[in-house]
Formats: structure tokens, sequence, C-alpha cells
């Protein structure tokens, strides 16, 4: 029997190990954005292109949840069924990581809260924001802004504006789930 159980563990350790499962991985992580690698290198590389990140990343969702015309969209963030603040910017973190060029991908595993968790896709995770077009254009515009005052050269963020852009499809919905048909016209 016990040599029974023995084989069995063993089989399973193998498959998990084969799928990628079970225990640590030694690969290395992947550049989403490796032709942002010089972008990476010019914040600090892993030494400080993190923090660099980080502090954007505090702003950029300090002005969201402060924009009368933004904060409507995510007020339900950290109650129950929703984002926590930690969460959020930890997977925003982990996005634009990406997206300036770090060893990264997203959506991928973050620690936020006291737990690992997976940050969802783009799509899954507004669909019950309804953003509208004008919101997603004024973070947007915020966003540079926070940029640039945050010390992102001007050219860095020249490259990685049309990518967030190009997330717009992925982000809009015509309806929120938890506010008024009407919240929209504030911005239009």
């Amino acid at each position: 029997m016990k040599s029974y159980i023995f084989a069995t563990a063993a089989v399973t350790a193998a498959i998990l190990a084969a799928c990628g499962g079970g225990g640590s991985s030694t690969q290395a992580p992947v550049a989403q954005y490796p032709q942002n690698a010089d972008m990476w290198a010019g914040l600090g590389g892993n030494a400080n292109a993190p923090a660099a990140v980080a502090k954007v990343v505090d702003d950029a969702v300090a002005g969201l949840l402060a924009d009368p015309k933004e904060a409507p969209y995510f007020a339900h963030i950290g109650m129950p069924g929703h984002d926590s603040i930690g969460r959020l910017k930890a997977c925003l973190n982990l996005q634009f990581d990406a997206l300036f060029g770090g060893p990264y991908s997203y959506p991928g595993m973050v620690t936020a809260d006291g737990t690992t968790q997976m940050c969802d896709d783009m799509t899954s995770v507004h669909a019950d924001v309804g953003v509208p077009s004008c919101v997603f254009d004024q973070f947007i515009t915020d966003a540079a802004a926070v940029m640039k005052a945050d010390g992102v050269p001007d050219a860095y963020v020249g490259r990685v504006a049309p990518v967030l852009v190009g997330l717009k499809p992925q982000i809009l919905a015509s309806n929120p789930q938890y506010l008024g048909p009407n919240t929209a016209a504030n911005c239009q």
C-alpha cells in the first residue's frame, strides 16, 4: 500500500511539474513589451523602475478616485464583490511594469491584501463598471499628466499612450450595473 501511495505521489508530482503546476517555477518572467526594455532601463531598471511605476500608479489612482467625472465609476472599489484599493494598485503596477518594458506580463499574479491573486483581464475587470468613452478619455489625459508630473520622460509617455488608448475597446461598456443611466452625462 505504501509503495502505491509513493508511486501515485511521484506520478502526480511529475504531471504537475510537466504542466507547470505545483512548487515554484525557476522560469524567468517574460517581458510582455520587450521593445520597451530601454524605458525600463531608463527608469532605473529592476532596482528603481518598480518604485517609479508605483508612484505613477499611486498618483493616477488617487486622481481617478478624486476626479468628479471618473470617480463615480470606481466608487465601489473596496466594497464586497469589488476590488480593494490594494488589489487595484497591485494589478495596475503589474500592468504598468509590463508596459514600461519590465520583465512582466499582464494579466499575472500579484500579492495584494496579504494573498497572492491573479489579476483579471481588462474586459472582465471592467464588465460591470460601464465606463463610457468620455471617462476613458479623461483617464488617459490624466494618466499622461501624472506620468509627466512624476518625471516620466515625454518620449516614454508618447510610447505608452497608444498602448493605453488601444485598451479602450476592452474597457468601454454601455451600462454600469450600479450607477444611474445618466452618469455619463457628467463629462459629455
